[in-house]
């Protein structure tokens, strides 16, 4: 199987160590990207949309991030018209706001909505279906 790429945009360094050490137990060949704010995601994301096999398959996706939340990302990656590159994208929050969690539903390029700190259980289940066909 090719290298898995994952990615995880989160201002909160914590939650991008755990989450790390638990896809670590999970998967063996995967590689990861990490980026502080949804600007930098969106950037990368632009600059290799002609390389897809440097983009992630897997991202997830804070809300609330300094340059561009996570809405403001999608939002953005909604204007790339990527019909070609389609990765399963999580938002993953603390947020339990009911405004929040609608609002994710109004996005067809979310596949769900984590409230953190995602448990071990949920991150396997995510992984299997992401990458076990």
């Amino acid at each position: 199987m090719a290298k898995q790429i994952i990615c995880i945009v989160d201002d909160d360094p914590l939650f991008q160590y755990v989450t790390k050490r638990m896809i670590d137990k999970v998967l063996d060949n995967y590689s990861l990207l990490q980026f502080s704010d949804g600007l930098q995601a969106i950037e990368f994301i632009k600059g290799n949309l002609a390389n897809a096999e440097q983009l992630p398959q897997l991202i997830f996706l804070d809300i609330n991030m300094p340059e561009l939340n996570g809405w403001q990302f999608l939002d953005e990656f909604r204007l790339l018209h990527t019909g070609h590159y389609l990765p399963v994208i999580y938002m993953a929050s603390s947020s339990t706001d009911s405004t929040d969690i609608n609002m994710s539903k109004t996005y067809e390029e979310l596949i769900g909505y984590i409230v953190k700190p995602i448990s071990r259980e949920e991150l396997k289940n995510i992984l299997a279906a992401t990458y076990i066909d």
